[in-house]
């Protein structure tokens, strides 16, 4: 019997590719055509994706397909002044005059920098501070004590209680987050009601943009598809390149997440190494290729949004 390590996860660095990754009823998910109800609740940006998409997709050789409610969901932006700057400053403090190359990096850095401050001035009107918002609700007391019942309740991480999405406006509707969602974590630190309270986290996610340049907010739908997660990434520099991103796919057979380098803007994002990507946009991967992905990359302005599907803990229920 295979260990719960080899069921959850394949492994990354091996050329050989698997006999199988998931099984139909898993690539059904996101293959079925079936429009799903979304309701008021659903990211109103997202609300329907322009002809433009849907010429992408004809270009790429594939179509738009149906939209799912995820289990997990994930959004990241930055303020792009900042984020650079702080990339600038790591570069200068950690090989800053070493002779090893770091030269070379700190100029690409600062023509990353150029090539930002180039791009018209839609780029900080879409990330300016003010242009979004998450308001959270604390748990109810019935939540915070059923969330404590049970010996399966303390076994399923994802199950205990968590602070509320109530509302949210401006970058967040780009995502799949929804008003009732759970807060999982800002820029990956677990957020547990016992340790931040509505108020507190929200003053943190704030923190986090203004001190970092960039903010990453994940949360959870235990009515969602349970194995399916969406990324939402809103590009700093609307001209990034796929080379740009730092993020590299391959067909493994399917089109999954190979690597993610430790400069890109996915290091910020709730994606993994060895993800299957089953969209883009809600552009079908499921037969799409390395370079239609790169292209469908190169021809998202601002958003991009990669919806992935992840085996869940077979105990636990957890992705972690």
């Amino acid at each position: 019997m295979a260990s719960t390590e080899e069921y959850d996860s394949f492994p990354a660095a091996t050329d050989d590719p698997p006999a199988i990754l998931f099984d139909q009823g898993s690539l059904a998910i996101v293959s079925d055509t079936r429009r799903a109800g979304r309701g008021a609740t659903s990211g109103g940006s997202r609300a329907s994706r322009s002809a433009a998409t849907t010429q992408l997709a004809t270009e790429v050789g594939s179509t738009v397909v149906a939209r799912r409610n995820p289990f997990l969901k994930s959004i990241t932006f930055f303020d792009p002044e900042v984020y650079y700057r702080k990339a600038r400053e790591a570069v200068d403090d950690g090989e800053g005059g070493s002779g090893d190359g770091s030269d070379g990096a700190e100029e690409n850095d600062k023509r990353s920098c150029d090539d930002h401050e180039a791009d018209d001035d839609a780029t900080f009107e879409v990330n300016d501070m003010s242009h979004w918002d998450i308001t959270l609700r604390d748990p109810t007391a019935e939540e915070l004590l059923g969330g404590r019942r049970g010996v399966i309740n303390r076994l399923k991480k994802n199950k205990g209680p968590r602070l509320v999405v109530e509302d949210y406006e401006g970058l967040v509707e780009f995502s799949s987050v929804q008003s009732g969602d759970r807060l999982v974590s800002i820029n990956k630190k677990k957020i547990k009601p016992e340790e931040y309270s509505a108020d507190g986290a929200m003053v943190y996610m704030r923190s986090c943009l203004e001190d970092d340049g960039v903010l990453n907010v994940t949360t959870e739908d235990p009515h969602g598809q349970d194995i399916l997660i969406n990324v939402t990434v809103i590009k700093p520099r609307p001209a990034m390149s796929y080379e740009d991103l730092g993020l590299v796919v391959w067909n493994w057979p399917f089109l999954c997440v190979k690597e993610i380098k430790d400069d890109s803007i996915f290091q910020h994002t709730a994606l993994k190494e060895t993800d299957q990507i089953a969209a883009i946009n809600d552009i079908d991967c499921q037969k799409m290729r390395e370079k239609a992905f790169a292209k469908c990359v190169r021809e998202l302005p601002t958003e991009i949004t990669i919806t992935v599907i992840r085996r869940k803990h077979r105990y636990t229920g957890s992705f972690t």
